[in-house]
């Protein structure tokens, strides 16, 4: 007796992002973790650089990674919801969000440019896009054909301004929850009290976490911190199979595609050394926001409630957390109906999965998986 082993259908989401080195390879898990991830649109947003430069960077990397042509690339916002600019962090990557890395396509590449003006030169487009992906999966009677997940690596101002704007689209049921890289609890941040992506839009946060019907899955820095792109996973980025020994110099790349992302890793290590001492390797934080969907056994984690500061003081974008279960404890998908039920308070209801932990190692292998798909797809598919 034969038994045929049933294939997993892709989930699929819409990446909202703002490349940034880290960014760059959340983009690349989502293209190539093909069979458990199906990549149905990216949008670019004000925050590791300004607009204008991560919106060319995400043109640049779907360049270099191949993306088909059917994934649309959106323009959203320059400026948080409510409140004044943060600084960009030129400290960790650079004045174009994404320095130092070797072979990114030119802005002038024909290519580039398509992916640039796709939707046009200039203006946000991202909010109708996403009113767009939702209604389209929606059936006449409001049963849903499709769910969408959205994956934000950078601050959460696009997805909070289509909920404000379309709030019952938001709630329809298509989109199942809105996975946010961001927040700490205890760890060094950004400011004395807030993670960067949080520090540049809390108002978009504390929108999302409104919703009793989409709830947030959040990679705070507890978790990314744990996400180390180490020397020997560098040696086997570049050089698969390589055999070499702590304080041997790094093996050549064995394509240029390898290069480009070792170089990418490679500034984001030196910034990491410089900003915060980070000597075992660059933490890649955006990137777990994906695993999230290929691989959401690598996260365990547990139900909160979670609020975020958004006043004017120096508490702003700080990030709290009441758990529904112990420390040590991992809590299920379907957990959050119980909690539900459960809660005490109506401004108390598990709005957040927080993951917490990661098995770092099936992690990097994963990404090295992907790499390798991936070069093996652009060297047959020259730009």
């Amino acid at each position: 007796m034969s038994i045929t082993k049933s294939i997993p259908t892709p989930k699929a989401c819409w990446l909202d992002c703002d490349p940034g080195h880290d960014d760059a390879i959340a983009l690349l898990l989502a293209l190539y973790l093909k069979e458990t991830v199906k990549l149905i649109g990216v949008s670019t947003v004000n925050g590791n650089a300004p607009l204008v430069h991560t919106h060319t960077n995400a043109s640049k990397l779907l360049a270099l990674y191949r993306a088909p042509k059917s994934i649309p690339l959106h323009r959203g916002f320059a400026h948080p919801i409510k409140k004044a600019d943060l600084p960009p962090p030129v400290s960790i990557h650079g004045t174009s969000g994404l320095d130092g890395v070797k072979h990114l396509p030119s802005a002038d590449d024909p290519t580039v440019r398509e992916w640039h003006d796709l939707h046009g030169a200039s203006g946000a487009t991202a909010v109708e896009a996403f009113k767009e992906m939702v209604e389209s999966r929606l059936n006449e009677d409001g049963s849903v054909k499709e769910i969408v997940t959205m994956v934000i690596t950078g601050p959460s101002t696009n997805v909070a301004a289509f909920k404000l704007k379309y709030p019952e689209l938001y709630d329809s049921g298509v989109i199942d929850r809105a996975v946010i890289m961001g927040g700490a609890f205890d760890v060094p941040q950004w400011t004395p009290f807030a993670e960067f992506n949080i520090a540049t839009d809390p108002d978009a946060l504390a929108e999302l976490l409104k919703s009793r019907k989409v709830p947030v899955v959040l990679a705070p820095l507890n978790l990314t911190h744990q996400a180390i792109f180490d020397e020997e996973t560098h040696v086997q980025l570049l050089s698969p199979g390589c055999t070499w020994k702590q304080g041997q110099p790094l093996p050549e790349p064995k394509s240029a595609f390898r290069e480009s992302l070792s170089t990418m890793m490679t500034f984001f290590r030196d910034a990491y050394i410089t900003q915060f001492g980070f000597t075992m390797g660059p933490p890649l934080h955006d990137a777990l926001c994906v695993l999230h969907l290929g691989e959401p056994d690598l996260l365990p984690g547990r139900w909160a409630h979670l609020s975020v500061d958004i006043s004017d003081t120096e508490r702003n974008g700080e990030t709290k957390a009441t758990f529904f279960s112990p420390e040590g404890t991992v809590d299920k998908w379907e957990d959050r109906e119980k909690f539900l039920s459960t809660a005490q308070e109506e401004n108390a209801f598990p709005n957040c999965y927080v993951m917490e932990t990661l098995d770092r190692e099936a992690f990097m292998r994963v990404l090295l998986e992907c790499v390798d798909r991936a070069e093996k797809f652009i060297a047959s598919n020259p730009l």
